[in-house]
């Protein structure tokens, strides 16, 4: 069972929590993390979805919710370990963005925090989670924008580079 810790809409703790899979009080909201991971040839580092995941076969940023207890670098550093099996350096990133996605735009309403890092890996080495990620490559922006435009990029209306993740 995951507990994400409950905000106001001004993004005050509110001291209870909240079960994933259960649907939010309007009023509540929940902290969510994308992370952009950009390598020194300027590409990005995105992932596909497993086909039986909501929005399956899309290719997208790596993110997730924060658990209770958690704050969101905490959570953006963990996503990006257990999606990717990559271990990020802490130093090399920083928040780009934060949002909030009211009810019905989000199901379960939230903030979203966006991070870019710096980080240059073979695509090799990446090591896919079962049942979460499916495929994973370096993305021009030119390629980024030719997956959205042919919808192949599951973005919604998150933040999306360019953006300097120095």
């Amino acid at each position: 069972m995951e507990l994400w810790d409950v905000y106001d809409r001004d993004r005050n703790m509110t001291g209870r929590f909240h079960e994933r899979g259960r649907d939010m009080r309007h009023d509540d909201y929940h902290l969510v993390v994308q992370v952009w991971i950009e390598n020194s040839k300027g590409e990005w580092l995105i992932s596909k979805r497993c086909p039986e995941k909501p929005y399956g076969g899309k290719w997208e940023t790596t993110g997730g919710s924060v658990v209770a207890g958690e704050n969101s670098f905490e959570a953006a550093l963990r996503e990006v370990r257990e999606e990717l099996g990559v271990t990020l350096d802490p130093s090399r990133g920083r928040l780009v963005a934060t949002e909030r996605c009211d009810y019905p735009r989000w199901k379960n309403p939230g903030f979203i925090d966006v991070y870019a890092f710096r980080h240059d890996c073979p695509i090799e080495s990446i090591v896919l989670q079962p049942g979460e990620t499916c495929d994973a490559m370096w993305a021009s922006l030119a390629k980024l924008d030719e997956l959205r435009e042919s919808g192949e990029l599951f973005q919604g209306d998150r933040v999306t580079p360019p953006f300097d993740a120095r």
